[in-house]
């Protein structure tokens, strides 16, 4: 299994599009941390003008903890895309140029070909998080420095700049979790096509199409809300509540934990039964 996971490593560390992902989050949050450096008291200042009313602030107000919240809201909804290019292309690529025929004539089951791919997409989701965070609070740090994070969710929540650590750490691996999810959806509609394209559209529309129906009908759907994987990919911020909720938190990641399992079962089932001769 070592051996297969570093064969499908070296393909993804080989392949162009892998680095598509850094990238892009390279450009986004350099872009956006520029912006604020240059422009961020006149757009912090509308944003909390209100406050000023009736709050006195004091010190500084843009620091690394505030801009990696904001950009981890911003850029978290854009990821699945980034993952979907690489985990998409996993089976159905290979199967569209013949590569995937060549691999299954070898001496390996395909359950195990087929979990050696998964975990090497889990891999990739893991390493654009992990330089998402790199890049978001290292960056942040270089040029804004710390301070205390200032959070607007479900009223004003102050954080003290030695409290917020453990919940970023908490948050990153929440959305982290999420994205695995995005890569086992990604990986199981990989297993049923033989195009890399279908993959990466059929995800995204699915985030989409979920998204869009879930916020529009919450009231509709409120009883199936907290089943729906889509709706867990946010629960990072109740990591930011002056009250932490541990029973969501528990349940979304066991929710998470039982559509990676769902998704990869699925694949596996379908890849095992897979015609390669047409």
């Amino acid at each position: 299994m070592i051996r297969l996971i570093n064969i499908e490593l070296f393909k993804i560390v080989k392949k162009p599009r892998t680095y598509i992902g850094f990238l892009a989050i390279f450009l986004i949050v350099g872009a956006l941390q520029l912006a604020m450096y240059f422009e961020g008291e006149e757009l912090i200042s509308i944003a909390i003008q209100n406050l000023e009313n009736d709050f006195r602030l004091e010190g500084k107000i843009i620091n690394a903890n505030l801009l990696t919240y904001i950009l981890l809201n911003s850029i978290i909804i854009h990821i699945p895309i980034l993952i979907c290019l690489v985990t998409g292309d996993a089976i159905a690529g290979e199967a569209a140029t013949g590569t995937l025929r060549l691999i299954l004539q070898r001496p390996f089951k395909r359950t195990e070909i087929y979990i050696a791919k998964a975990v090497t997409g889990f891999i990739y989701a893991i390493a654009l998080m992990v330089f998402l965070a790199g890049m978001t609070y290292g960056l942040g740090l270089l040029l804004f420095g710390t301070g205390d994070l200032i959070v607007l969710r479900r009223g004003v929540t102050v954080i003290s700049s030695d409290d917020v650590s453990w919940r970023f750490f908490y948050a990153f691996c929440s959305g982290t979790l999420s994205m695995i999810v995005v890569a086992s959806l990604s990986m199981m509609i990989s297993s049923f096509v033989n195009n890399a394209i279908g993959p990466i559209v059929g995800t995204i529309a699915i985030l989409i199409g979920l998204n869009i129906i879930f916020t529009l009908g919450a009231p509709i759907f409120k009883d199936i809300l907290p089943y729906v994987f889509t709706s867990h990919f946010i629960k990072w911020q109740y990591f930011f509540d002056f009250n932490i909720d541990k029973l969501a938190l528990q349940q979304s990641v066991l929710v998470q934990f039982i559509y990676i399992l769902i998704f990869n079962l699925i694949g596996i089932w379908n890849f095992n039964r897979k015609d390669i001769l047409t």
